[in-house]
């Protein structure tokens, strides 16, 4: 198991650091928690949250050859490896931005 820090492995010059609601549903209109299987393999689920955009804070997600990421980009995430964490971020990178753009 690992852990990536906010600040230190990742961050946002922006502020905000956040997989976007199409991580976790492929509807655009869909709130609340969700959860979407990938192309890539990977499994994610998350709780929605909506101000103007649409995105997904806190999540866990999980791949059957790589295992589990989960945590929020803003704090920590927590990997079962190095190799799964790089599979998620090379497919799944969370998107900067700004909290003050909303």
């Amino acid at each position: 198991m690992i852990t990536k820090k906010f600040g230190v492995d990742f961050f946002s010059e922006r502020g905000a650091l956040t997989l976007w609601q199409e991580c976790v549903s492929s509807d655009p209109y869909a709130t609340g928690t969700h959860a979407r299987t990938h192309d890539s393999g990977w499994t994610i689920s998350g709780e929605i949250h909506e101000d103007y955009f649409r995105w997904v804070n806190e999540f866990f997600a999980f791949h059957p050859k790589y295992g589990m990421v989960s945590g929020n980009f803003e704090s920590d995430v927590r990997a079962d490896s190095e190799e799964g964490f790089a599979h998620f971020w090379k497919h799944h990178e969370p998107e900067a931005w700004d909290y003050d753009d909303i």
